[in-house]
């Protein structure tokens, strides 16, 4: 298994008053740069699908690539092009590991977590969950279902990645809760949608340091 990761941040951030939730300052740099050294230490190779200006994203020196499904059609088509790009390469990886760009405590052992459930079981997509809650944005994904994928894509109605995730073999990989400092339950898959929602980050991410 050879094993690329991708960081989605092509989306619109609507509930952000349209501010990109990826450069958002988040402790003493961006929320992209939290999210980027989380998932530099579980893979070794790195590419970022976003449809901004790639310029801002150059310190991080991975690739940038935008959506090949044009209209924001959502984090599938970030999938997607995050698949094109790992099978284009010269030695091509076998599945990409999908994180959020709004999600910035994410397990460290995510990967781990998630390949070890599907090692025994090929062509299967494993996904996070926590709290009982499925995350469909983290996931490991066969490169092989990239055609599958555009195909279902065409059609502009689907745009959900659990109603493409119900067509093809998965499992779901519960990941714990942890302790905040506090000792409050902390939920990993914690996303940033909304100015509330980095504001709570922020006191989290001072209170965890």
């Amino acid at each position: 298994m050879r094993i690329a990761g991708i960081i989605l941040a092509g989306g619109q951030s609507r509930r952000m008053d349209g501010r990109d939730k990826a450069m958002l300052p988040f402790g003493d740099r961006r929320l992209i740069d939290h999210v980027h050294q989380r998932l530099s230490r579980q893979v070794e190779t790195i590419a970022l699908n976003s449809n901004a200006d790639a310029g801002g994203f150059a310190n991080l020196n991975v690739p940038v690539i935008a959506d090949d499904i044009h209209g924001f059609a959502g984090p599938l088509a970030g999938i997607h092009a995050g698949m094109e790009w790992a099978a284009a390469q010269p030695l091509p990886f076998s599945h990409i590991l999908s994180v959020a760009t709004d999600t910035p405590f994410f397990p460290e052992e995510l990967l781990a977590g998630i390949s070890q459930t599907i090692l025994d079981a090929d062509g299967h997509i494993g996904i996070a969950a926590s709290g009982g809650r499925v995350h469909p944005t983290f996931g490991l994904w066969p490169v092989s279902l990239r055609s599958d994928l555009k195909h279902w894509l065409d059609d502009p109605a689907n745009r959900r990645v659990t109603a493409w995730l119900q067509r093809h073999p998965h499992r779901v990989v519960e990941f714990p809760l942890v302790r905040a400092r506090t000792g409050d339950p902390f939920d990993p898959f914690f996303n940033i949608n909304t100015p509330a929602d980095i504001a709570a980050a922020r006191q989290h991410w001072k209170t965890a340091e």
